[in-house]
């Protein structure tokens, strides 16, 4: 999460650019992606990135892995930092150890941190399902059908053609109920339909 950043003024302008090179960089590398969570709803209902939202959100998959940790050479070169975060402990079908999700930050002086404003969240496919956590004290498992990840499309913002799943507005409801409804108070820990109960 970016904190208290929001995404609006310069920062909006700093997080666009830094999404478009990012999936650049995932294209490059021929690594399937979508856009996730707020950042996709923003964009499909709004046709804006929301400005009460403080990052944005891609999802990978982890059979792609490899090919992701490759692809932060190109992020890098691109202008911006990658860390990589790690399971301190077992939960669902993830282990100790495996990769939990990926940080995309500006850069200071070439190589010090700035702020985060991209989470690429590696997601592991179980029976049918993707699956992937939030949350760093309180961590929340969710899950979602594989379909949503199999079949995907292209919608156009701001020039650059981004990966969404084909069935967007199924997604979104899936997740969200009546996405089409703005909820500024929506607590991503407690009000996602994609929550593991």
């Amino acid at each position: 999460m970016a904190g208290n950043l929001k995404l609006v003024g310069k920062i909006a302008d700093v997080a666009l650019d830094m999404l478009k090179k990012t999936c650049q960089a995932l294209e490059n590398n021929t690594i399937d992606y979508i856009l996730e969570g707020g950042t996709l709803l923003g964009i499909i209902r709004e046709e804006r990135l929301l400005p009460w939202d403080n990052d944005l959100d891609i999802t990978v998959k982890y059979e792609d892995l490899d090919k992701i940790l490759k692809a932060r050479k190109d992020i890098w070169k691109a202008g911006y930092r990658t860390r990589v975060r790690h399971y301190k402990e077992d939960i669902g079908p993830f282990k100790k150890g495996q990769v939990k999700i990926i940080k995309v930050q500006t850069r200071k002086l070439f190589f010090f941190k700035g702020f985060t404003l991209l989470d690429i969240f590696v997601k592991k496919r179980v029976d049918g399902k993707y699956y992937w956590t939030v949350g760093g004290k309180n961590i929340v498992l969710k899950s979602a059908p594989e379909k949503f990840y199999k079949e995907l499309s292209k919608v156009n913002f701001k020039g650059h053609d981004y990966s969404i799943p084909k069935d967007y507005k199924e997604y979104l409801t899936y997740r969200y109920g009546q996405w089409n409804i703005v909820k500024k108070d929506y607590n991503y820990k407690k009000d996602d339909n994609a929550i593991v109960k």
